[in-house]
């Protein structure tokens, strides 16, 4: 390069930067400008609202209602400059307004009128119009969709079915489906997979999906973030969510119908700092045909069991952690006792299954209808069972409690790490030991393990190591003949469990009864750990040891029983 070129090449580098420049500073102007037009459309509108005297709201700070906007279509919401914004008691509209002196708005009140809405106006700005009106497409629905409800055709599932394989599978599916599809299909998927929950994570690049399969979350897939966009407002609207709302956590539901299942989902959003992050649990998914003999319970444990629901009275209580089972436990139990002449009532929040033959009754803690004040009002219903979804505080123990002492079976549930665990649990509340001794029948404390995939799983002759634990935490229970193989699952899996290794759960149990000497301890007030010690003499089997006879049974790998109880 002569020097006449080297010249003139950084005299154009030096130009091309200046532009460079120049163009950012011009962009930052821009914005600044947009910034102040934005505000000063806000300050025109405040100031034309005081000389019209209707009342001022920016548009941009309300959470508008999807339902609501069908009120005025977006046709006419265009010729009147009128966005609909809420709708209260006795339909009390209320509706935003550009221009109060359009003749087209006046046509449009007048016919709300005609239909018994009362309709207040606000005055908006031209910008806060221009973004409401966006709203508009996010309301369009695919035809022959019920409002809150999806459908995945037979044919359609049973092809995503032969498709689907493994997770790489689905992955590849979800990452090629249209944008009109995803959803449909990322709830196939988890059907088809058995999951019980689906989550949605932005990051900072692009956004994970996940499913929990029996219990343990597994990667799926990925979205870009301009789709996520669109899936979050497409759950939003089929959930009844606010759609322009970002900023605070939602809660809502719909449905699914997946060949001839009907599948009840139920959607929480919470914002984080990449974004909304969404996790749907699909309900309804075919344990509630489970029985008393399928739970995995010890045949002590389950002779108990049904001993103790067959009396006329008394509580019996499970306990764990949030997934361990519980709800399906005690829906086994109403299913086994479950005959015309006797009547059932439930008090859940949210109602997880639907039971054929039960009053089932939503909590709404909201509207004043707590545990403890709906269990007072299912008393007068006279039932002969209860279920209630979990006991929280003392009104709720204090009136389960009576319940069980004046002829009622109770079914609860309790947060506690064991079972020994509720009496303390219970006093804690402010429950009295004389109470507690005669109204609990029995405790269940219960985890859920994964289920050793019979296709793949291997066996391999257990070391030095693992001998002398099993002897260690089975005690009396450790077998006669010893125990010359255990089995493991295979770390690739195969199509069969989906790649995991593991194909369904089995719950690990321990089960105690309140008997003489039980209650004569919970009296005089002993430790959990008294309590627990004579439990076990009287031949309770823990959790650990539980799982540790189904992992020599080959049910399940001791990976999975130390994962879930303590050593």
């Amino acid at each position: 390069m002569s020097e006449d070129d080297k010249k003139a090449y950084k005299k154009l580098n030096k130009r091309t930067k200046e532009d460079r420049y120049l163009l950012e500073r011009a962009e930052r102007i821009y914005e600044k400008m947009e910034a102040f037009s934005i505000a000063s459309e806000e300050k025109d509108a405040i100031q034309l609202a005081q000389v019209v005297n209707i009342p001022y709201i920016d548009l941009s700070a309300y959470p508008i209602d999807k339902d609501v906007l069908g009120l005025i279509s977006e046709e006419e919401a265009k010729k009147s400059g009128m966005i609909p914004f809420y709708l209260g008691e006795k339909k009390d509209l209320r509706i935003g307004i550009v221009d109060p002196y359009n003749q087209d708005a006046a046509k449009i009140i007048k016919d709300l009128h005609k239909k018994k809405y009362t309709a207040k106006m606000y005055l908006i700005s031209k910008n806060g119009f221009k973004n409401s009106l966006k709203l508009y497409r996010l309301i369009i629905k695919p035809k022959k969709e019920k409002r809150g409800e999806i459908g995945v055709s037979k044919e359609e599932y049973e092809k995503i079915g032969k498709e689907i394989r493994n997770l790489k599978d689905l992955k590849e599916k979800i990452e090629s489906a249209p944008m009109t599809k995803i959803v449909n299909l990322l709830v196939a998927g988890a059907v088809f997979t058995d999951s019980s929950d689906i989550h949605m994570e932005p990051e900072e690049k692009d956004v994970k999906l996940r499913y929990r399969i029996d219990g343990i979350l597994q990667d799926v897939a990925t979205f870009s973030h301009e789709v996520y966009t669109k899936v979050v407002s497409r759950i939003k609207l089929l959930a009844g969510l606010k759609i322009n709302i970002s900023n605070i956590p939602q809660d809502g539901r719909f449905a699914i119908n997946v060949g001839d299942k009907k599948i009840d989902l139920r959607v929480s959003i919470l914002p984080t700092g990449y974004g909304e992050t969404i996790v749907i649990r699909l309900l309804g998914t075919g344990t509630t045909g489970l029985k008393i003999a399928e739970l995995g319970l010890r045949k002590r444990d389950q002779d108990i069991l049904m001993n103790k629901i067959a009396q006329p009275n008394g509580m019996i209580i499970t306990t764990g952690p949030t997934g361990s089972g519980k709800t399906t436990t005690l829906y086994s139990f109403l299913k086994q006792i479950n005959t015309p002449e006797i009547k059932i009532i439930t008090l859940e929040n949210p109602i997880e299954y639907r039971l054929e033959g039960i009053s089932q009754t939503q909590i709404d803690a909201s509207a004043g209808m707590t545990f403890g004040a709906a269990l007072r009002s299912v008393l007068r219903q006279d039932p002969d069972v209860v279920m209630v979804g979990e006991i929280r505080d003392l009104e709720t123990a204090d009136v389960a409690a009576q319940a069980a002492l004046t002829g009622h079976i109770v079914f609860s549930t309790l947060h506690t790490n064991d079972s020994s665990g509720v009496i303390p649990r219970l006093v804690n509340m402010g429950l009295r030991p004389y109470t507690i001794a005669p109204a609990l029948s029995g405790v269940i404390a219960q985890r859920l393990v994964r289920r050793l995939c019979n296709k793949c799983c291997k066996s391999s002759k257990p070391d030095k190591k693992t001998i002398e634990m099993l002897k260690r935490d089975l005690g009396k229970y450790y077998p006669a003949d010893g125990v010359s193989k255990l089995y493991q699952a295979l770390p690739k899996g195969c199509p069969a469990c989906t790649n995991t290794g593991y194909k369904g759960r089995i719950g690990v149990y321990e089960v105690f009864e309140v008997n003489r000497k039980i209650a004569q301890l919970i009296d005089s007030r002993a430790s959990s750990g008294d309590i627990m010690d004579a439990a076990k003499e009287q031949g309770m089997t823990t959790m650990r040891q539980d799982g540790l006879l189904k992992a020599i049974e080959g049910i399940t790998s001791i990976d999975e029983v130390n994962r879930v109880t303590v050593s």
